[in-house]
């Protein structure tokens, strides 16, 4: 041949087509076969079209005419990107195409032709046809054009073929039937293969396993085609990889892998680029394989690219929804791709390692365990990169990363205009090992680089410190970063029996602060005590000396030999700077530090880590435990329980109710779906909703299985001055709870149902003040009005402050005994007000009459009385799996608002939005666990870990204040279920004596029987003897 090497003659080379001198032999063979296969019928007159001779030639031509017609009606549709018109205005091209097509085809009788090869061979004549000169008429390429396309399209469909099989699947299974994949505990395994199809409301259960994300695809693994397993390499296993933030949000917008990648893979991307870009993009691929030292079944850089692809539109898609997402990823050619930076990424995603041979960087591998790399933002000309500010652990044993280096890539993926937040996320995410490639420059840190929020950038996937003197590590969770440690003394006191009093003792040792937790970790005696940040309600410093207690003057020594001495950490009279943390699980705890530093570093880091910015930094959008398949639960859909107690019926069923879907639009703070009187339009219901406070509208949660009698709840109605009234809302009242009685009907008590007001008669005549109030029996017909007198938050609020202060060990008041001070704060008046409301509900509805229930807004009391009264009439909400139904349905989809009551991230404590009410309906399940100890499959160690974890922020359950806001942050920032753990440590919260006798539960009200709930209030305090035992669940 002649001339400079083109594309076509390069491919030869990298696939070994006629490199070892055969391929004019080769040219010779595909000519012969050609012409033997090709019909021309000049040769074949002297046979009759229509004779039916066994040897006429004209058969073939007949039994070839659908395979040629279905080549033809594609090439007539060939007009690759960029050059649209030229393969039709070249007769010739066409018929080059048409040739290679059809002899492969006759060669390949099994798979014959599948739409998208004339793609493939398309490519691969424009390539012969076209290289980096113009051909003369005497190269012999022009002569042997369409050979040496056909010999290049052979071997290229040694890789295609297993991509163009159909694979004939057998029925699919029954949901039953399908075995759960069985997980390796592999990180591969988050992004796992589908699981069996979704089942509707009506045919699933509440919590189902899973092992992957949500598709209507039934075929399992084995019976999955090559193409269809290649494409969940390339989203679930290789883009979770590279970036796993953008897998998990295709993952939970559901958009499945196949919608957009056969295409791309089946045609080797040839629609996705301008044809003379594809022609690169397929010369990077061959090159690879030529430089492969063994040979592969498939091309190893493909998969790569289609990474690379969605990696460049990272950003945008993850701001979709699925239609979103799709109409991007199936975007028209007109919107073409660079190609030449899709292929750099493909290559270095490929091969990380590859940045190494680059003489200014250096590439390392980090296994598990430390990073060892604190990062800050460079200064310019470096801006919106990132710079090694401190190093240890791997990163200073490697012996290539130095202080100043800017992070380059991670995984092959570059680190550019990305902020501490967001890497730290990103490697959160990232499995091991990491690859991780430096870029060495000089000054690149700003002078005033030492502060302490920078630290919180710390990339390190586990610890990033080494501690000195071999001081063993407390064990961190999978996604928990370590971002600051110090040396420091922890205030623990020593109750003396026999005088009852407690001595101040301070304990030496290290303080730890992760994205979690704070954690005190004593050089002799371990982990001492720990605390989520996020329970940290307020942090209060002092810079005054510290006066220490004989009994701290006591030394100890570490495993290495070193000694702490208590005495030389508090000198007497020495400036100590101490701090205070008040936390909401009633634990108070104090450190004292000698060096000013340090404590300014404590103090800011950990209030950077207490109180973020933004809830997304909350250890929830971190933590990735490993759950085996059997622990992973299903999303929870309360329309499985509206079907279980008979408000949903199957489709086409008669029902006094009918479900609204998209219920956000009509209130914002209720559920997606609500169950409203099938006799109410939607603008019925749209007016009635505008009588209630916050638009919480009057809707049925439950419903009684015998007598049909409904629990209902609302928020309390606009009523104001003027008394005034919506026919709609009383009609809408009318339906839900009189509806399930004969018209007419009246009860031997005088009326036909209930409204139930959380509140006293006083509190609610104040809110009518507002323009609010309460319901008027005289327009409720039939209804008898009952007033609770429950508190309202801030009373609540004000006795936990008050009950938990009589656990402080070091309270020297001696004006109240304990008990009195018990008795004052009011907590166990407040547990019994809720306990009898809740009772005489329940007693309501189980004699037959309908209730609604409300308080002010419906999302405080009403949620304690509503979820405690089914808890006492419904077996099934006392199962660990109905427990779990209960609190999603009452209090996480109906709106309580956990992220305003809870304080999440907040730092002024005074706050008055706080209250303990899911902790005092906790208390209340407790006193009902007490009284009917074997008729709760759960015991009470399950209500101290929901306790704790209500302000822990390590599972998205109970975060942000209503169920629309957690779907439209976990949509972008995927979060951690609480269900999946406790179902993980089942044993730990089954409760060994279950045996169910009863169906309802009347637990006693009198005085003598709330007793206090010491296994929570009293852990801390160890004045009591004996001990309780202090049971926590933070690790």
């Amino acid at each position: 041949m002649q001339g400079t090497e083109g594309y076509g003659v390069r491919w030869m080379r990298y696939l070994g087509v006629g490199s070892d001198g055969t391929l004019l032999q080769k040219r010779k063979a595909y000519e012969i076969l050609r012409d033997e296969l090709k019909f021309r019928p000049t040769l074949e007159q002297q046979h009759h079209p229509l004779s039916e001779a066994d040897d006429n030639p004209w058969n073939q031509f007949y039994a070839d005419d659908h395979l040629v017609r279905e080549i033809n009606t594609d090439l007539d549709r060939l007009y690759p990107q960029g050059q649209e018109t030229y393969f039709q205005e070249r007769k010739d091209y066409m018929d080059m195409l048409r040739n290679v097509l059809f002899v492969w085809c006759k060669q390949h009788p099994t798979l014959a032709y599948r739409q998208g090869m004339h793609d493939l061979v398309a490519v691969i004549l424009y390539a012969c046809v076209n290289p980096s000169h113009k051909l003369d008429e005497n190269d012999d390429r022009v002569e042997f054009l369409e050979h040496d396309t056909y010999i290049l399209f052979e071997r290229i469909m040694v890789w295609m073929k297993p991509l163009y099989a159909i694979q004939t699947i057998s029925p699919a299974p029954t949901p039953d039937d399908v075995p759960l994949p069985t997980a390796d505990g592999s990180d591969a395994d988050l992004f796992g293969p589908p699981p069996p199809r979704v089942l509707s409301p009506e045919d699933r259960p509440l919590f189902r396993s899973s092992n992957g994300p949500d598709t209507d695809l039934c075929a399992t693994p084995a019976q999955q085609s090559a193409l269809q397993l290649l494409c969940h390499v390339v989203q679930y296993e290789l883009l979770a990889k590279h970036d796993p933030q953008l897998a998990c949000h295709l993952q939970n917008v559901q958009v499945l892998p196949e919608t957009y990648c056969l295409r791309w893979l089946r045609l080797l991307l040839a629609r996705e680029f301008p044809l003379d870009q594809t022609l690169r993009v397929w010369d990077a691929m061959f090159a690879v394989e030529s430089e492969s030292t063994s040979p592969s079944s498939s091309l190893e850089l493909l998969p790569y690219v289609c990474v690379a692809m969605l990696v460049y539109f990272s950003t945008t898609l993850r701001e979709c929804d699925n239609t979103g997402c799709l109409q991007l990823l199936m975007r028209p050619a007109s919107t073409p791709l660079p190609a030449h930076a899709i292929i750099d990424s493909a290559l270095l995603m490929y091969n990380p390692m590859k940045e190494s041979n680059h003489e200014d960087m250096d590439v390392v591998c980090f296994v598990e365990g430390s990073l060892g790399i604190v990062l800050t933002n460079a200064k310019a000309p470096y801006d919106f990169r990132l710079a090694v500010k401190e190093l240890s652990g791997q990163a200073l044993q490697s012996g290539k990363v130095h202080v100043g280096d800017l992070i380059e890539s991670i995984n092959g993926v570059k680190m550019y205009k990305i902020s501490t937040d967001e890497i730290k996320k990103h490697i959160a995410l990232l499995p091991r090992p990491l690859y991780v490639s430096f870029l060495h420059v000089d000054d690149s840190i700003p002078a005033d680089s030492d502060d302490p929020v920078a630290a919180v950038a710390s990339s390190s996937a586990t610890t990033p410190f080494l501690l000195p003197d071999d001081t063993p590590l407390p064990p961190f969770l999978d996604g928990e970063q370590c971002y600051a440690h110090m040396e420091t003394s922890m205030h623990q006191p020593v109750f003396h029996a026999p005088s009852g009093s407690c001595a101040s003792h301070f304990v030496a040792g290290r303080l730890f602060l992760t994205n979690y937790r704070c954690l005190f970790q004593g050089f002799v005696s371990g982990t001492l005590w720990e605390i989520p940040v996020l329970s940290i309600a307020c942090i209060v410093s002092d810079a005054a000396p510290i006066d220490i207690n004989p009994l701290s003057l006591e030394s100890t020594a570490t495993s290495s030999g070193r000694r702490h001495s208590h005495s030389h950490l508090h000198h007497r009279g020495d400036p100590q700077y101490t701090v205070v943390l008040q936390c909401k699980d009633t634990q108070k705890v104090k450190f004292a530090f000698r060096d000013g530093q340090e404590f300014a570093r404590m103090h800011k880091c950990l209030s950077v880590l207490a109180f973020p910015a933004s809830l997304t930094d909350a250890f929830c959008f971190h933590y990735r435990p490993h759950i085996l398949p059997s622990d992973v639960v299903m999303p929870f859909d309360i329309r499985a329980d509206y079907q279980r107690v008979g408000l949903l019926h199957p489709a086409g069923g008669p029902s006094r109710f009918r479900c609204i879907d998209h219920a956000y639009l009509l209130c914002e703070s209720y559920p997606r779906y609500l169950m409203v009187p099938s006799g109410m339009s939607d603008i019925k219901l749209q007016v009635a909703a505008s009588f209630r406070s916050s638009q919480r509208l009057p809707v049925a949660c439950w419903q009684h299985p015998t007598n049909h009698a409904v629990i209902a709840r609302s928020s309390q109605p606009l009523v104001g001055l003027k008394s005034a009234r919506c026919a709609e809302d009383e009609q809408l009242v009318q339906l839900l709870c009189g509806g399930h009685a004969t018209s007419g009907e009246v009860f031997p008590s005088g009326f036909r149902y209930v409204i139930m007001d959380a509140r006293g008669q006083l509190a609610a005549a104040g809110n009518k003040a507002m323009g609010k109030g309460t319901e008027s029996t005289a327009n409720y017909r039939g209804a008898k009005l009952a007033h609770m007198n429950m508190e309202n938050i801030h009373a609540i609020r004000n006795s936990f402050q008050s009950l938990t202060a009589a656990f402080d060990p070091l309270d020297t008041d001696q004006n109240s005994s304990f008990f009195q001070k018990i008795d004052s704060s009011g907590w166990l008046k407040h547990v019994r007000l809720v306990l009898k409301a809740s009772w005489e509900l329940a007693e309501y509805v189980h004699s037959g009459v309908s209730v609604l229930t409300h308080c002010s807004d419906g999302w405080d009391r009403t949620a304690q009385m509503v979820s405690l009264a089914e808890l006492m009439l419904d077996p099934f909400y006392r199962t660990l799996e109905g427990f779990q139904v209960l609190i999603e349905k009452e209090w996480c989809s109906f709106g309580h608002q956990f992220g305003l009551r809870s304080g999440h991230a907040r730092s002024d404590v005074s706050n008055e939005q706080r209250s303990p009410i899911f902790l005092l309906w906790l208390d209340c399940v407790h006193q009902a666990l007490r009284q009917f100890e074997t008729e709760f499959e759960f015991a009470p160690t399950l209500l101290l870990f929901l306790a704790d974890h209500v302000y822990s922020c390590k599972y998205g359950n109970f975060m942000f204040d209503c169920e629309k806001s957690r779907v439209d942050c976990f949509e972008k920032y995927p979060a951690t279920n609480v269900w999946g753990d406790i179902e993980s440590m089942r044993d730990t919260f089954v409760n060994p004596l279950f045996s169910p006798q009863r169906t309802v539960l009347a637990p006693s009200t009198v005085w003598k029987n709330i007793v206090l709930w010491r296994e929570y209030f009293a852990r801390f305090d160890p004045t009591f003897v004996p001990p309780v035992e202090c049971i926590q669940y933070y690790s």
